[in-house]
């Protein structure tokens, strides 16, 4: 049998020692903080798709009665008020990125 071996060149001296350039370290910033903005949006979203399941859950199982506990408007409530607050910070979230992108080109 054969095994291959793969040697990895050693990295050179002034590799190590590059520093990212202003617009490079502004690029990375604004790609990070997409990105951030990006899975706060799908956790508040995921968030908001819950607390509505469990809204619609309760409501079914008063229609069609089914054996449950809480109380019914309280979970449309709590679901309103989740949904009302992932819009709102996911619309101020996305300002702030759109800031920052306007700042950084110019």
């Amino acid at each position: 049998m054969h095994s291959h071996l793969t040697i990895m060149p050693e990295e050179k001296k002034e590799d190590k020692d590059k520093k990212l350039t202003k617009a490079e370290e502004q690029k990375l910033h604004v790609f990070f903080v997409e990105k951030v903005i990006t899975l706060m949006t799908g956790a508040m979203g995921l968030v908001a798709a819950l607390a509505w399941n469990d809204a619609m859950r309760k409501l079914f199982e008063r229609v069609f009665g089914t054996a449950g506990s809480g109380d019914i408007t309280a979970m449309f409530i709590y679901a309103a008020v989740i949904t009302a607050t992932v819009v709102i910070v996911t619309y101020r979230l996305t300002r702030f990125s759109e800031k920052i992108k306007k700042k950084n080109e110019k």
